[in-house]
Parts: structure tokens; C-alpha cells; sequence
């Protein structure tokens, strides 16, 4: 988040300093279409907590993607802000491998329209996002950040920082998805709170 606020205000990089950035102003503001239709120009996450709803749409096609690159990095922050340290970790060593569709919940899968979104949760054999979209190849390029491709598409994975953020005393992660379709323009960008139990079992604590 520090890398999208107006760079003639200083660096914020101490996670206590994080509150600061609610208000701070981005390096560009966003026009969208406020939840009561008019048109308004976001210019800081404060802005976008008070205007954006579910079906919220840039006033231009082309800042979409910025839009939602600055909507889920807000989104993080304020988890930030209000998670707790946790008492306990089941998070392994080693999160981002070849293996991870196998134990992450399906809702992590791409979709591209609700009835879809729908047809997935509802079909009770599809329990990991593997089950949904197997995987055909995985590129890491870090411990935090890795790549995974299929016949559809590919899926970007960055994971931003653990921490307690149900109030459960068990420490959880936060996870960046950037969707990509092959062959289209299609992109999406989603948050989510991921936990394990110490059995190994992943589950999805929230979605943004």
C-alpha cells in the first residue's frame, strides 16, 4: 500500500504508522459511479470505504484495474490496522507450491460470472480449488509470491502478511488473487483471509 499513496508524502513503512494511510492521498484519484449512481473521484481508501459497493465500475474501462489494485490494497490495510497477534500458527513453513490448489478452499478458483460462482459452491465434490481448475504448471518467484496456469488461464498469488484477524488467538494469513483468462482481457483481483488448524486444514476466514 505505502508504493500507491502521492509520493510527496513520506514513505510509511512501520506497520504502526498504518492508520495514517486510510487518509492519506493516492498518487492519482479514480472516477467511479458512487453507490447512488453519481459520479465521484476517489483519492484516498477513506474515499473509497465511504462510495464503494459490490457493483461499484470505473467511469473509465481503462482504470478498472487500478481501481481494484487500490480497492483490495485498502482492503488489506484496514485488516492490518485491526488484526491481533496471534497465540498460535499452523501456517507452514513453505505456503506457495505445487500442491497448494489440493488444500485451499474452491472459493480461491477463477470465476468469471455469478451464475458460475454459484454452480461451484453449490456442487459439494468441488472442495479445493483444485477440484474446480487443476493446475498445469507453477512458477515461484518468491516465498511470497507465485504463479499458477491452466487451460483457462493463470492465477497470481501474493501472500501480504499474517496476523489474528477473526480474534480467534490462531494466526492467519492474507492473500492477494489476480485472475488472468487466456485468449481475453478478462481481469479480476481478490482478497482473502486464509487460516489453518492444526490438523493442516485450510479454511476461508473472509473475501473482499
Amino acid at each position: 500500500m505505502p508504493e500507491l499513496v502521492d509520493p510527496s508524502y513520506d514513505s510509511i513503512t512501520d506497520i504502526r504508522n498504518f492508520p495514517d494511510l486510510i487518509s492519506t492521498p493516492w498518487y492519482a484519484s479514480v472516477g467511479v459511479k458512487s453507490k447512488k449512481g453519481e459520479k465521484v473521484f476517489l483519492s484516498s481508501c477513506e474515499d473509497l470505504f465511504n462510495e464503494y459497493g459490490p457493483k461499484t465500475q470505473t467511469i473509465k474501462d481503462n482504470e478498472m484495474t487500478a481501481y481494484l489494485e487500490l480497492k483490495v490494497m485498502c482492503e488489506a490495510t484496514r485488516l492490518f490496522i485491526n488484526a491481533d497477534s496471534a497465540k498460535y500458527s499452523f501456517i507452514p513453513d513453505i505456503i506457495l507450491d505445487e500442491f497448494l490448489p489440493n488444500v485451499w478452499p474452491k472459493e480461491i478458483a477463477l470465476t468469471i460470472s455469478t451464475l458460475e460462482s454459484k454452480r461451484i459452491s453449490d456442487n459439494s465434490n468441488f472442495r479445493t480449488w483444485g477440484d474446480v481448475m487443476p493446475i498445469d504448471r507453477f512458477e515461484k518467484e518468491s516465498e511470497e509470491k507465485a504463479t499458477y496456469f491452466n487451460d483457462e488461464g493463470f492465477k497470481e498469488v501474493d501472500v501480504l502478511g499474517n496476523g489474528d484477524f477473526n480474534g480467534d488467538d490462531i494466526s492467519d494469513i492474507i492473500v492477494v488473487v489476480r485472475d488472468h483468462v487466456t485468449g481475453g482481457d478478462y481481469f479480476n483481483m481478490r482478497l482473502f483471509v486464509l487460516s489453518v488448524n492444526r490438523k493442516g486444514d485450510w479454511e476461508l476466514i473472509e473475501s473482499f
